[in-house]
């Protein structure tokens, strides 16, 4: 026998050893890790059900076509599980690691402090009659002593209002003396801003009463005795 026939034969016998047809464990196991896969991707590796594939696997005879294959698969499923026990080992390390870390923040946790944290900041006093204030409601306090008067359009903004002064007379200015000297501009009822009166204050309504009777009229401001009409005033 020649070398190439020797070698042809070789072919053929090797040839005839390999079944052709299709292994049916093969199959079975190969749609069972395509729909496992499918659902859970990398987690399909530590399905129960994946054992069942490694065992078809297993069955799978050595002379098939699909003999290859099926190792390669096994190969496949082996190197997944030890990923995916890598990955799992890691998630349960991070996961104790937050537990204890929330259980010492919990421990150092005061709650007089927490409630304190949560309760609003007093901060300054509020201005009862800074913007935003109610007028209506102000003058419910003090007894309609804010007063409106005349219109306003303010230069630049175009903001329109009402003005609004403290009525004059001695009661209104004693219960608002924050307000001496000073208007409110008042826009849809509410205080917009307040600013100093440009007109001068109203005379007080104690300086215009007259002196009481009998009383000594004051001397004149150069200190000459007071005149004729005074001297008739003054008792004998």
């Amino acid at each position: 026998m020649s070398r190439s026939a020797a070698l042809s034969f070789l072919l053929l016998a090797s040839a005839a050893c390999r079944n052709s047809d299709p292994d049916p464990n093969f199959k079975q196991a190969t749609a069972i890790y395509q729909q496992l896969y499918a659902t859970q991707l990398d987690d399909a590796y530590g399905d129960p059900r994946m054992d069942e594939v490694v065992v078809l696997l297993g069955k799978v005879n050595p002379r098939s076509i699909d003999a290859d294959h099926a190792q390669a698969m096994l190969r496949t499923i082996q190197h997944g599980r030890e990923d995916l026990a890598r990955e799992r080992a890691e998630r349960e390390k991070m996961a104790a690691a937050a537990e204890q870390s929330l259980a010492a923040a919990q421990v150092n946790i005061d709650p007089s402090k927490v409630l304190a944290a949560t309760e609003p900041d007093a901060g300054q006093p509020l201005d009862p009659f800074g913007p935003g204030a109610s007028v209506a409601d102000l003058n419910k306090q003090n007894g309609g002593c804010l007063m409106d008067n005349e219109p306003f359009t303010e230069q630049g903004t175009g903001v329109a209002g009402t003005v609004y002064r403290v009525a004059p007379s001695d009661a209104c200015r004693g219960k608002l003396p924050g307000l001496s000297g000073q208007i409110v501009l008042v826009v849809d009822g509410k205080i917009y801003r307040r600013t100093t009166d440009p007109r001068p204050p109203p005379p007080s309504a104690t300086a215009a009463r007259p002196p009481a009777a009998g009383a000594r009229p004051s001397p004149p401001p150069d200190g000459s005795p007071p005149g004729p009409a005074a001297q008739a005033q003054q008792p004998q």
